[in-house]
């Protein structure tokens, strides 16, 4: 007689979860020829933890476990804009998906609240949250984290300062997230560090290009 257990991983894990293993089981079909079984075998504990909802990890832990530390990205880029310029694009949230590949829509629900709609990675599924900023300081600084609750645990920072020579403005971004909990969810995180560092290196000189380009419209900056 087969044994049943509880389901011990909240629904914002299994969303992760799923998410994470889709990607790595994709990746690793496409190195077939190249020792995949690491990520294979990863990619299935984590679609069987977000599929079923059962961790034995933390069953063996007594869930509640730890909680992993976050994993951060950081890109520095100098944009030939006026710093006022810069932030006023980039606080109007609506405006992210324009240069953020990855991002379907940023609506903004209120001044301080806005709610995100993504790709996942590898997959054809998208994943959404909300997000509040958290610090605001014109012409300098935009914070913003996910709210309680997400199936996204995220947060990000802006910083704007003038360039040398006030020759335009130094942007410095940086995005940090959190893995599922258990030693697992940190191999994972570490193992899509690298790909998501891509991503968003690419997506800020993407930024760049908007801006220097002249392709934002006259409303498309805060006000």
């Amino acid at each position: 007689m087969s044994r049943k257990f509880a389901k011990n991983v909240s629904t914002s894990e299994r969303i992760v979860s799923v998410a994470l293993g889709s990607y790595l089981l994709y990746q690793s079909l496409r190195t077939i020829r190249h020792r995949p079984f690491i990520k294979l075998g990863t990619a299935g504990y984590l679609l069987a933890r977000g599929i079923g909802g059962y961790c034995p990890v933390n069953r063996w832990m007594g869930k509640k476990g730890t909680h992993n530390p976050a994993i951060n990205i950081q890109t520095i880029v100098t944009v030939n804009k006026p710093r006022f310029e810069v932030y006023g694009y980039w606080r109007k949230l609506s405006n992210l998906p324009n240069f953020m590949a990855h991002l379907l829509k940023v609506e903004e629900l209120s001044d301080k609240r806005s709610h995100w709609l993504a790709r996942m990675p590898g997959t054809s599924g998208t994943i959404e949250w909300e997000a509040e900023i958290v610090k605001d300081e014109p012409g300098y600084l935009i914070g913003w984290q996910s709210v309680s609750g997400s199936p996204v645990e995220n947060a990000g920072k802006v910083q704007l300062y003038d360039a040398p020579g006030r020759l335009g403005t130094e942007v410095r971004v940086v995005f940090s997230y959190h893995p599922p909990a258990g030693g697992l969810g940190t191999g994972v995180a570490k193992l899509l560090n690298p790909f998501f560092k891509r991503v968003i290196e690419e997506e800020i000189r993407n930024f760049k290009r908007v801006m220097e380009a002249d392709l934002v419209s006259p409303n498309a900056s805060s006000t």
